[in-house]
C-alpha cells in the first residue's frame, strides 16, 4: 500500500509516519507534503492507495485540493478541528482523527481500510452512501456576530435562549436576558441551527429547547410557550406545527 501525507506541520507529520512505520506490514509512505498548491502539484503526478490529510494547511483548507484533482482513493482526516467532519465525508473521508494520533486510532482506520477495499466494488459504494449521507446535513453554526451600539459581539450559540423578530430586525435574547441586533433573518437563521436544540416555534421565534420553561393547552388545540429569559408577548405554536413541536419536545 502505498500512502502520502499531507501535513504542514512537520513534527505531526513525522510522528504519523512513525506510527505507521510501526505498523505490522507498514505502508510505504511516498511523500510528506505541506500546502494546499504542492499536494495538488504531488498527486495530478504520482498515484497513490491512500492519502492522509490534514484540514489546515499552510496556504489554506485541505477541501481547494478536490478542486483541482481527479481524487479516487480513500482519504484519513488528521486534524485538531472538530467541525469539519461532514465536508471530510463528501470527500472521499473514510475515517475524521482528531489530533495528538494515537497508536489505535491509527490502526482503527487502517483496518477500516482494508475492509472497505477489500470488496471489489465495496469502497465506491461506499463512498457513494457517504456523499448522499452528508448532503442530507446542514452546516450548523456555533458561534454569531451581533451589534451592540457601534460595537460588534461574539455570542456563542450555546449562550443563546431564542432568536425573535420585532420591529423590521431580528435580535438574539441571551440566557443573561440581552438583546442583540443580527443582520440575518429567521429563515437563514432557522437552517443553520442545530434542529436538535432549536426549533421555529412561530413567524416570530425560534428558541431554544432549554429556554421553554412551560407549554400550555391553548384554545383551537395550538400550544402557549412560556419562555425563560421572558417574551413580552404570547408565543404561540400553531396548530399545524404541534404535531412536529411534540415529536422535537420528546427528543
Amino acid at each position: 500500500m502505498k500512502t502520502v501525507i499531507i501535513e504542514d506541520e512537520l513534527l505531526q507529520a513525522d510522528h504519523l509516519k512513525s506510527l505507521l512505520m510501526a505498523m505490522e506490514g507498514p505502508p510505504e509512505v511516498s511523500a510528506i507534503v505541506q500546502s494546499v498548491g504542492e499536494a495538488i502539484d504531488y498527486l495530478n503526478r504520482n498515484s497513490v492507495d491512500l492519502i492522509f490529510l490534514d484540514i489546515h494547511l499552510a496556504d489554506g483548507l485541505c477541501f481547494e485540493i478536490f478542486e483541482k484533482t481527479d481524487i479516487r482513493v480513500p482519504v484519513i482526516f488528521t486534524t485538531a478541528y472538530d467541525q469539519y467532519a461532514i465536508q471530510a465525508f463528501r470527500h472521499n473521508g473514510i475515517d475524521y482523527l482528531l489530533k495528538p494520533v494515537t497508536e489505535n486510532d491509527l490502526r482503527k482506520s487502517l483496518e477500516k481500510y482494508t475492509r472497505f477495499t477489500g470488496y471489489h466494488s465495496g469502497y465506491r459504494e461506499m463512498m457513494d452512501t457517504f456523499r448522499s449521507m452528508a448532503s442530507g446535513f446542514k452546516p450548523q453554526r456555533n458561534r454569531f456576530i451581533s451589534h451592540l451600539g457601534k460595537k460588534l459581539k461574539i455570542v456563542e450559540a450555546v449562550d443563546i435562549a431564542y432568536f425573535y423578530a420585532l420591529g423590521g430586525g431580528v435580535f438574539i435574547r441571551t440566557l443573561k436576558n440581552e438583546n442583540l441586533l443580527v443582520d440575518q433573518n429567521l429563515e437563514t437563521l432557522e437552517k443553520q441551527l442545530d434542529t436538535y436544540d432549536f426549533f421555529r416555534l412561530n413567524r416570530q421565534i425560534i428558541a431554544r429547547i432549554t429556554a421553554i420553561k412551560e407549554m400550555i393547552p391553548y384554545s383551537k388545540s395550538r400550544i402557549k410557550i412560556i419562555l425563560t429569559p421572558p417574551f413580552e408577548e404570547d408565543v404561540i405554536v400553531s396548530y399545524r406545527n404541534v404535531k412536529d413541536f411534540m415529536q422535537w419536545a420528546r427528543k
